[in-house]
């Protein structure tokens, strides 16, 4: 029976050291001074890094620099790029325009100047743009403009530019940073992770957050989660008397007392999550949160909605067709239904140990087939070709992709076993690029909500959108691994909520990549050799299958450098097998 901790990991801090550095971007567009909700102040004072201003006598490429140095600073409408900006211009440029990040920006004069007057042009690649929220929307294209310069009193100021903010995504590093706003899944069991990009010069960080919250999901979530704060509900975030952060929410008089539980899951979970430290006072209308609750919030009394919970249970490995359990120093093969059939691939459910394994090799038709490892299995979808099984949020729903296009839901009933199988509309796979789109992974996140998958090479996520009917639909799928192009092989999520990917290129081999495509890191392949056709994490240790056999990494000590065989399964290629 697998149970669930909470276990911080320095994943991102070790893979820092050994790897290099991606994509990274990502921004708020919600400035200190905006207020949709009645917002008031928490933080004593901003953070951040300063933002330039003109000097005297300042070169003009220097001054442009340092515009959109000081672009990447939203305040006031930003004011402080606007100093950079004719006296006329500063009243005419819509700051408010769509932002665009660029990985670079490159500066080159076009054509003769003079004393007087100047033009540049800008050159970059857009590797996202920012929208309402801090919602980052990752794309990659081309950008080229031209910006116009002429001498005021001495002084270079841009006299004509386009309508749109441009940043470098250097600026990004010091001056935003990425946040996740929870919202519970539709069944309200659980708490999906909605990132966003905040700017860290507001003066308040848990007012942004809760700011977010009750503005709501954006729009790729919205049918994928429980939005329970009212259109009309209010928010004001203080200090109370003791320094703690207070939440006070006015127009919830409507939610139930389980609705209002779940709401404060939401804000506890997003401070925390934020470094904002509690305990937390919770009121709704005047009254406490909840009537079980008279004091102020912990984590602790809200730990069955804890995001960060990992399914802890041993290592499997499925190698020959079997699948193996790994027990202190050695490797036993499972016996039971699962060794009575030849297993090319099988997920583990993250509760009550229930197995999906796709069975059948060479020419032969490929079955599905489900149940506990002492039971009688139930055999489900049958077709030439299946992908790896992938379990939702607990075992009473799992789905599988046939022949690289048809993604069934396979529903189970836990008290019987049975189990029926729904389609999933994938009508949306429209927008994918090409004529043959063929899915050859489909994993879905330890929430529910989301999923990743893998069409001709390339990396995209998407919304488990639930219809009125209550079958599932795919939200319009978002490339995020333009990083790694066409390459990709395989996929999986780790417990942070990014996502591992294998590829078939030596120089690139496992890739981590943020859900929303901001940020993706190269991890270390020394020790591996492409392709990597599997990857898991337990959030201590990464396993991949490359071209020789089932590594390991351990992400947990600063001193890892190289991959290394699993142990307990030298001498067999082997694909590794976690709870989901």
């Amino acid at each position: 029976m697998s149970n669930k901790t909470t276990k911080v990991t320095k994943v991102k801090k070790v893979l820092s050291a050994v790897a290099g550095l991606g994509l990274l971007a990502g921004c708020s567009t919600l400035p200190d001074d905006t207020n949709p909700e009645a917002i008031s102040s928490y933080a004593p004072a901003p953070s951040g890094q300063e933002a330039p201003t003109p000097t005297d006598g300042q070169p003009s490429d220097l001054l442009l620099r340092d515009f959109f140095t000081a672009s990447a600073h939203p305040l006031r409408n930003h004011q402080a790029a606007k100093r950079f900006l004719t006296g006329s211009m500063q009243g005419r440029w819509q700051s408010d325009a769509p932002t665009m990040v660029l990985d670079r920006i490159d500066i080159a004069s076009d054509g003769p100047g003079d004393d007087s007057k100047i033009t540049y042009r800008v050159r970059g690649n857009i590797v996202g743009t920012l929208g309402v929220g801090g919602v980052f929307d990752p794309q990659y294209s081309a950008f080229e403009t031209s910006y116009e310069m002429q001498s005021v009193d001495g002084q270079w100021r841009i006299s004509n530019l386009p309508n749109v903010v441009v940043l470098d995504r250097q600026d990004f590093v010091g001056t935003y940073r990425a946040r996740n706003i929870y919202f519970p899944d539709l069944n309200g069991r659980a708490l999906v992770p909605d990132r966003r990009w905040i700017y860290t010069g507001q003066q308040s960080t848990a007012a942004s957050l809760v700011s977010l919250l009750v503005a709501g999901p954006q729009d790729r979530l919205k049918k994928a989660v429980r939005n329970l704060i009212p259109e009309d509900a209010t928010a004001q975030v203080a200090n109370d008397d003791e320094g703690d952060p207070a939440v006070h929410f006015t127009g919830l008089q409507e939610l139930s007392p389980d609705a209002r539980r779940l709401l404060a899951a939401q804000v506890v979970w997003t401070l925390a999550g934020s470094e904002v430290r509690g305990p937390y006072e919770l009121t709704a209308d005047g009254t406490p949160m909840s009537d079980e609750m008279h004091g102020k919030w912990l984590v602790q009394d809200l730990s069955q909605y804890d995001p960060n919970v990992q399914v802890q249970a041993p290592l499997r490995a499925v190698s020959g067709g079997d699948i193996y359990q790994q027990d202190g120093t050695r490797a036993q093969k499972l016996e039971g239904w699962l060794s009575q059939q030849y297993v090319e691939s099988v997920a583990l459910s993250p509760r009550d140990e229930i197995y999906a394994a796709v069975t059948g090799r060479g020419d032969a038709p490929r079955q599905l087939m489900i149940g506990a490892k002492g039971d009688q299995p139930v055999s489900s979808v049958q077709a030439d070709s299946l992908t790896r099984p992938t379990w939702g949020l607990d075992a009473t729903s799992a789905y599988v992709v046939a022949d690289g296009e048809r993604i069934t839901e396979i529903t189970r009933n836990p008290e019987t076993g049975a189990v029926g199988e729904r389609q999933v509309d994938s009508s949306t796979m429209r927008m994918v690029d090409g004529n043959e789109k063929r899915i050859s992974v489909f994993r879905v996140s330890h929430d529910g909500a989301r999923a990743v998958m893998i069409v001709n090479g390339r990396v995209y996520v998407v919304t488990l959108e639930t219809t009125d009917d209550g079958t599932k639909r795919l939200g319009a799928p978002v490339e995020i691994g333009h990083a790694v192009g066409d390459t990709a092989v395989s996929a999986d999520w780790s417990d942070d909520g990014s996502v591992l990917v294998g590829t078939r290129a030596n120089d690139a081999p496992v890739w981590d990549i943020e859900v929303d495509g901001s940020y993706s890191q190269q991890i270390t392949g020394r020790n591996l050799s492409a392709p990597v056709v599997s990857v898991a994490t337990d959030g201590s240790k990464i396993y991949v299958t490359d071209a020789n056999a089932l590594m390991q990494f351990d992400v947990t000590s600063e001193e890892s450098r190289f991959w290394r065989e699993v142990p307990t399964m030298q001498g067999k290629r082997a694909t590794p097998v976690l709870a989901d």
